[in-house]
């Protein structure tokens, strides 16, 4: 019995003193894999990753717009109120966390992406929800919605 507790508190130590999972490098060239994705438009993306920010310049229905996203360490509380025109990535665990506020015709509206890639490192997957905050709310309203891409790795 004694053995078994040494061996328990041995592994715990050694699983509580090992380094984090390497973050994966989402840097490069996506193309939206149309029969696979949920999202009305088409889009490719160019990612650039460093320490401190990620930035994702999106190419969709002729436009091109570029967002940079600066790591943060930790999240904000859920009643803090962010305001319209920020951004900010965070890690959980090895998927890629991306929020920004902004403003459409005199609405907030906040979307979540969550970015992470196949084993091979060739797949990225996005799951994206964009909130409307208008103020209020409706009985099985929804102020919602949710997508789900996945995008190939040019090679």
């Amino acid at each position: 019995m004694r053995s078994l507790v040494l061996a328990s508190l041995t592994l715990a130590l050694n699983v509580w003193q090992s380094p984090a999972a390497s973050r994966p490098d989402f840097s490069g060239s996506w193309t939206m894999e149309r029969s696979r994705s949920q999202s009305a438009e088409s889009a490719t993306l160019e990612i650039r990753q460093s320490a401190g920010e990620i930035i994702i310049v999106t190419h969709s229905a002729g436009k091109t717009s570029e967002r940079k996203y600066p790591f943060e360490t930790s999240p904000h509380p859920a009643s803090e109120t962010i305001s319209a025109g920020h951004t900010h990535a965070s890690w959980d665990g090895t998927k890629l966390v991306t929020e920004t506020v902004g403003d459409i015709k005199g609405q907030t509206v906040s979307y979540r992406q969550i970015r992470f890639l196949d084993a091979s490192s060739t797949e990225m997957t996005v799951e994206t929800i964009t909130i409307v905050q208008h103020g209020y709310s409706i009985k099985d309203g929804k102020n919602y919605s949710t997508a789900k891409d996945v995008y190939v790795r040019a090679k």
